[in-house]
Order: structure tokens, then C-alpha cells, then sequence
């Protein structure tokens, strides 16, 4: 990982979005992750990638308030996922 503390924020603002669409179970899952990380990263980024892994996987997540699609914040989640996924995967790779 390139830098922990921006991975850190950003997994904060992932659980964020997530909260705000109602995803809970997911929001209490990255705020697991995100709180191991300082402590364990090679634990942590496994955890990570793990969370992209299958069917129902957090990729799949959907967020909607009161029945409405929440586009934008549907849009920030995608690319702070995608990046947070790049970063690990790279950090495997090296």
C-alpha cells in the first residue's frame, strides 16, 4: 500500500457512503478493516481483497435511500473501491 493514511480516510469515507445508503453490515465490515489496518497491514489488505471476492461482494453494493438511487454517491463509492482494490492488488505484486 502507497500510503496508509489516505487508504485509511478513504476506507472511512467508503464506510461513510455506505452508511448513507443504508448498507450497515458492509459500513461495520470496512470500519473492521480500516481499523486493523495500522496495526497489521499484510492481515489487513488480505481482509481487503477479500471483500471483492464473488458474488455478493462489495462491487455489487447498490446504494439507495428511500427508494431512490444515490447516483453520485453510487459513483464515489466505485472509485474509491476501484482504487482502494488497485492499491492492494499492487502492493501484492511487490
Amino acid at each position: 500500500m502507497k500510503n496508509i493514511s489516505e487508504t485509511t480516510v478513504n476506507m472511512a469515507r467508503i464506510a461513510q457512503l455506505l452508511r448513507d445508503g443504508n448498507e450497515h453490515a458492509w459500513a461495520a465490515t470496512v470500519d473492521r478493516v480500516r481499523e486493523q489496518l495500522p496495526q497489521d497491514i499484510p492481515e489487513a489488505r488480505y481482509h481487503i481483497m477479500r471483500l471483492f471476492g464473488g458474488m455478493g461482494s462489495i462491487s455489487d453494493v447498490v446504494l439507495y435511500r428511500e427508494g431512490h438511487l444515490l447516483t453520485t454517491e453510487n459513483d464515489e463509492l466505485y472509485q474509491l473501491l476501484s482504487a482502494l482494490y488497485d492499491d492492494c492488488k499492487d502492493a501484492r505484486s511487490t
